[in-house]
C-alpha cells in the first residue's frame, strides 16, 4: 500500500481571481481566461488558445496572476465542483476565482497528480452537495498516495496514460464507422430533403403493410412481475434495444386485450413521445413481446428495407424531419397520422439491401468494437486500483500492450 501524503506537502494550494467584468476586458491578445465552465471542453480536447483572453494591462487592473504550465485545476464551489474535473494547464493561463490551483513542486510529477485526484476525486471533500464549496485548508489536509520516488509517479503515469490512450482509440474508432455510415448513405442516397436523386416518394401507408400504436390506456394496470416484456420508449435507442429497466405483461393479456400491438420480428418501432421518431427493429428474441405507446410499423417486403428505414428515420436529416411533424405543447408527439402522411424517398430495393448488408456488417464490427472498449475501460479501473495500492508491476505493461486493439478498422466493411 501506497503512504499517503496531504496535497500541502507537494503542492501550494490556491484559487484563481475574480473576472473581468467588461465585455471589453477581453480580446484576441494576452493569455487565456480559464473558467470553471471550460474545464470540460478543455479535457474534451479543446485548446486553451481558443479561449478568451486578456492582455497583460487588463490583467494588471483586476489584479490577475498567471498561472504556469503543469498548474493543476479544478472546480472548488458551484455545481461545477461536483462533476470530479481534474485539469493540467498546458499554456500560461489565467484563472478564475471558482478554481482550485495546484503548483507543484520537484516532489510531484504532474500527471500522477491528474491521475491520482481522478481516482480519489476532491468531489468527497464536499459536505454539502446542495451548496458545493471547498476550502483551502480542506484541500491542503486532503492526503493521496503519493510515492516519495519520483520514478514510481513517473512509472504509474505513464502505464495509465498508455490506457487512457488505448481506451481514446477504440471510442475514435467507433466514432469513424458512425461517420462512415453517414457518408455511405449520402453518397448511395443523396440528401433526402433534396432529393436530387429524384427517388420515387411513399409515405407510410404506403410503404408499411401495418401501421399501429401500442398500449396507451393505463398499461400499468395490466403490469405483472415476469411474464410478457412491454418495450416502453425508454427500452426504445436508435437502431438497437435496452433491456433494462423492462415491465412484463401476462401471457394471457398478452393475446387477448393487448394482441392488437404484439411485436414480430422485423417490425420497426417508434419513439411516439420523447426522443421522438427514434426508431429500432425488433429483433428475434423480442418477437411476440409488447410495446407501450409506441408507433409499430411493419414495412412492406420488396418495398423498404427496415435498415434502411430505421437508418433514416435515426439520421440528424431525419430527426430534424421528425421534429418539423411533432405535435403538442410542452409534452411533443410523434404521432402516426404523421408517419402516415410523411413521404420519405424510397429508392429502389435492391439499392437498399446494399445498404443494408453494409449497415450489418459495420454494426457487427462496432459491437467487437463496444466490447473491446468495456474490457479496455474494466483494465483502465483494476491498473487504477494497483496502482493507488502499490502494486503495479512490470508485467502490466506487458499485459496493456496484450490488450491494444487493432488500430486498422475496416474503412469499408
Amino acid at each position: 500500500m501506497l503512504s499517503k501524503s496531504p496535497i500541502k506537502a507537494f503542492a501550494k494550494v490556491g484559487a484563481g481571481q475574480g473576472a473581468p467584468q467588461k465585455e471589453t476586458d477581453f480580446s484576441n491578445e494576452g493569455y487565456p481566461f480559464i473558467r470553471a465552465g471550460h474545464l470540460e471542453d478543455l479535457l474534451g480536447g479543446k485548446d486553451e488558445m481558443d479561449f478568451p483572453k486578456v492582455n497583460s494591462k487588463i490583467a494588471s487592473i483586476y489584479r490577475l496572476r498567471l498561472y504556469q504550465p503543469n498548474t493543476i485545476i479544478f472546480a472548488k464551489s458551484g455545481m461545477s465542483a461536483m462533476k470530479g474535473r481534474i485539469y493540467k494547464l498546458r499554456n500560461p493561463c489565467y484563472v478564475v476565482n471558482h478554481l482550485a490551483t495546484l503548483e507543484l513542486s520537484e516532489k510531484a510529477f504532474p500527471d500522477f497528480v491528474v491521475y491520482t485526484l481522478r481516482h480519489f476525486s476532491p468531489v468527497r471533500l464536499i459536505n454539502d452537495s446542495s451548496y458545493p464549496s471547498l476550502k483551502q485548508s480542506t484541500i491542503d489536509t486532503y492526503e493521496i498516495p503519493f510515492p516519495k520516488e519520483i520514478s514510481d509517479q513517473i512509472r504509474i503515469a505513464e502505464i495509465l496514460k498508455k490506457a487512457e490512450n488505448l481506451i481514446s482509440q477504440r471510442k475514435k474508432s467507433i466514432h469513424l464507422l458512425d461517420e462512415y455510415l453517414k457518408s455511405t448513405f449520402l453518397e448511395m442516397f443523396g440528401d433526402p430533403v433534396r432529393n436530387e436523386k429524384d427517388w420515387n416518394k411513399l409515405d407510410g401507408g404506403n410503404y408499411c403493410q401495418k401501421l399501429t400504436v401500442g398500449v396507451v390506456i393505463k398499461p400499468a394496470s395490466h403490469y405483472v412481475d415476469k411474464g410478457v416484456i412491454a418495450i416502453r420508449s425508454l427500452n426504445v435507442k436508435p437502431n438497437k434495444f435496452d433491456l433494462t429497466n423492462l415491465v412484463y405483461f401476462s401471457k394471457k393479456t398478452n393475446e387477448t386485450e393487448l394482441s392488437k400491438s404484439i411485436l414480430r420480428e422485423g417490425d420497426v418501432v417508434f419513439v411516439r413521445t420523447g426522443v421522438t421518431g427514434t426508431s429500432a427493429i425488433v429483433p428475434k428474441e423480442l418477437d411476440g413481446s409488447n410495446c407501450i405507446d409506441l408507433i409499430i410499423t411493419r414495412p412492406k417486403i420488396g418495398v423498404i428495407n427496415a435498415k434502411y428505414l430505421t437508418y433514416f428515420f435515426n439520421s440528424d436529416i431525419g430527426k430534424r424531419i421528425v421534429a418539423s411533424k411533432e405535435v403538442g405543447g410542452i409534452q411533443k408527439h410523434f404521432n402516426i397520422g404523421a408517419i402516415k402522411a410523411l413521404k420519405i424517398p424510397v429508392p429502389p430495393i435492391e439499392l437498399q439491401n446494399r445498404f443494408a448488408q453494409i449497415v450489418e456488417k459495420t454494426e457487427a464490427l462496432k459491437t467487437q468494437y463496444q466490447q473491446s472498449l468495456e474490457e479496455l475501460e474494466n483494465l483502465y479501473g483494476s491498473l487504477s486500483q494497483k496502482a493507488f495500492r502499490g502494486e503495479l508491476s512490470c508485467n502490466e505493461e506487458k499485459l496493456m500492450m496484450a490488450a491494444e486493439p487493432e488500430v486498422d478498422y475496416m474503412a469499408n466493411p
